[in-house]
């Protein structure tokens, strides 16, 4: 790997193609080694054809150099031999100058299908090891359902852990840990009842200890944590003996199973070392101590650092041992650099790739959805005032988000935001809406998101200036977007995940967006949403879903941008393949003849 380090110093000083007269002396001070091993390092660039070097015999004599390949290509190797050798951030650094490269992403991502996907190896018995291989954008910085915050992080954890309760491939919710539940006639006390036998990772048997833990401490964190307000209902909860856990809720609440299913309730074990996290707000870096959750899952953890977590198959699984011996999750840092700044725009989708490609050729390639949207949103601060305090400003919005996505400014061009040029609207268009008679122009707003929205944002913000406004964007971690940050904004830019949990997160989402609501559309929302919670009946709680989401978009409170599927491309040797509640792959259940 040293040798592509300093044919990259040698790029970088030299450039490509052209001759260039230097002295081996020359070189040995660049590359900051002796006259002899420059000599022995330019022989070896010769025979792997990276140079050119014409010898002139004599001390202090300039022979002729010539760099004959691209330093992206150069790069590219070296991060496929990092990823063998799992120093990736030492070679990420390296590298940094060519991650913008066209001809270099082209070779990572050629090696990284063949690299990634199933491989088998001989274990120390002569056994048959199965390991799937998945590049994820997403970089794991928590695992424990608690800190959780990443679409990626929310899929290890749903390997790793169990909840009292799942739902099955219909959407039905099902017993999981739990055999069975009862509830009283007032929907006010629920018992569940575990099932025997079952052991967490380390061993520790489950038991109803582990799940007033798990409640408790979900209970006493200052956390924002997803669907908060569900656990915030909980009035006790009790183990009444050490297979029994009895819940007594403040009031009735028809998303409380609902929420059970969900990784946010996933049972931890009692006895586990979980470490003490930092706030993020206020410590960017929290998820520093990389510890290893442990759960009841079908996969253990046994190797988590910044660029591997691998997880292997967990034989004591009371649902049955996955076929999978091994699942290694990688994170790939020529697809999200360690270190954002803000000149670097990044989406960090999560990536699905349940084949070995490697072999693929002349074979048919399926494409197959979950059911699971990714629907981004524009939602306004009311409580700010001005400008968007004011019903017309809103409305003017509403009307130029409306042209913009509605003439095809999508997911299929967000790569270029010089794409929004070709979908705006004419100049008598422009003019009439930029000249509206109720308020002066431009308007200054001010638009928050996350880092994985950012490019969304420049180009939304970039269009809008085209309509009279002047626009700032603002991007915060997670824990930033939970707090004051949203209240300081005046345009929101988020996404919802519309699969099967979609009641839920569309009732956190309202209950959120509610709290930078002026005072009598906050009231409004929280008074339907009251209504949601209350009824027993499915359709009703969406009916009433449905009728705020209406609400809203009529008061110019909610923008609808794009929506888009999630997909998974696989080859037809892939068996096994179904999907989990949120739309992600059921490991357990893959298999490869």
């Amino acid at each position: 790997m040293k040798l592509h380090q300093q044919y990259l110093l040698l790029h970088s000083r030299f450039g490509q193609l052209l001759e260039h007269e230097v002295t081996l002396s020359d070189l040995a001070e660049l590359l900051d080694c002796t006259h002899r091993n420059t000599l022995t390092i330019v022989k070896k660039m010769v025979a792997h054809e990276w140079i050119r070097w014409v010898s002139q015999r004599g001390r202090g004599r300039r022979s002729t150099l010539t760099l004959l390949v691209p330093a992206d290509q150069i790069a590219a190797e070296y991060m496929m031999q990092a990823m063998n050798r799992r120093e990736l951030q030492q070679a990420a650094e390296q590298v940094g100058a060519f991650s913008s490269s066209t001809t270099m992403q082209d070779h990572l991502n050629q090696w990284l299908l063949g690299y990634s996907g199933h491989h088998t190896e001989a274990g120390s018995h002569n056994e048959r090891i199965d390991t799937l291989r998945l590049p994820i954008r997403q970089q794991l910085h928590a695992l424990d359902p608690l800190y959780i915050n990443l679409l990626a992080e929310s899929f290890v954890t749903s390997h790793v852990f169990d909840g009292l309760v799942q739902r099955n491939e219909n959407g039905k919710i099902v017993p999981c840990l739990s055999h069975t539940w009862d509830v009283s006639s007032d929907r006010k006390t629920w018992f569940f009842y575990l099932r025997k036998g079952i052991t967490f990772h380390n061993g520790h048997l489950l038991t109803a200890a582990d799940v007033v833990y798990t409640f408790e401490r979900l209970q006493s964190t200052e956390r924002r944590t997803l669907y908060r307000d569900v656990s915030k209902q909980i009035l006790s909860i009790e183990a009444t003996d050490p297979l029994t856990v009895c819940f007594k809720l403040k009031a009735p609440h028809e998303l409380f199973l609902p929420f059970l299913s969900t990784s946010r309730a996933a049972i931890v074990a009692s006895q586990a070392p979980y470490g003490q996290h930092k706030d993020e707000e206020n410590e960017p870096d929290l998820p520093n101590t990389m510890q290893k959750p442990i759960g009841t899952g079908p996969f253990k953890v046994t190797t988590w650092d910044n660029h591997l977590c691998r997880l292997e198959a967990f034989p004591m699984y009371f649902q049955g041992r996955a076929h999978l011996d091994r699942v290694d999750i990688l994170q790939i840092p020529w697809s999200t650099p360690a270190h954002l700044d803000e000149k670097q725009d990044i989406e960090s989708p999560f990536f699905h790739l349940v084949h070995n490609p490697s072999s693929s050729e002349g074979r048919d390639w399926t494409q197959i959805s979950a059911g699971v949207m990714v629907r981004k949103l524009l939602t306004c601060n009311t409580q700010k005032t001005r400008p968007l305090s004011d019903p017309d400003v809103r409305a003017h919005v509403q009307e130029c988000i409306t042209k913009l996505y509605g003439n095809g400014m999508n997911e299929s061009n967000e790569g270029d935001p010089g794409d929004a040029d070709k979908v705006l609207m004419n100049a008598e268009e422009l003019t009439y809406l930029s000249q509206h008679p109720t308020f002066d122009l431009p308007i200054p707003l001010h638009i928050t998101t996350i880092p994985q929205y950012r490019m969304d944002a420049r180009r939304l913000a970039s269009s809008l200036e085209m309509y009279g406004f002047t626009c700032t964007v603002r991007i915060g971690t997670m824990e930033q977007f939970k707090g004051n940050l949203r209240l300081e904004s005046d345009l929101i830019l988020f996404s919802l995940i519309r699969d099967r949990d979609e009641e839920l997160r569309r009732y956190d989402l309202y209950l959120t967006l509610s709290e930078h609501l002026e005072d009598s559309s906050k009231k409004s929302v929280q008074e339907m949403l009251q209504t949601v919670v209350a009824s027993q009946i499915s359709a009703d709680r969406t009916a009433e879903l449905d009728r705020i989401e209406q609400f809203l978009v009529q008061q110019s409170l909610l923008f609808h941008l794009t929506e888009k599927p999630v997909e998974t491309a696989y080859l037809p040797s892939v068996r096994g393949l179904s999907f989990n509640s949120q739309g992600w792959v059921n490991l357990r259940h893959i298999w490869f003849p």
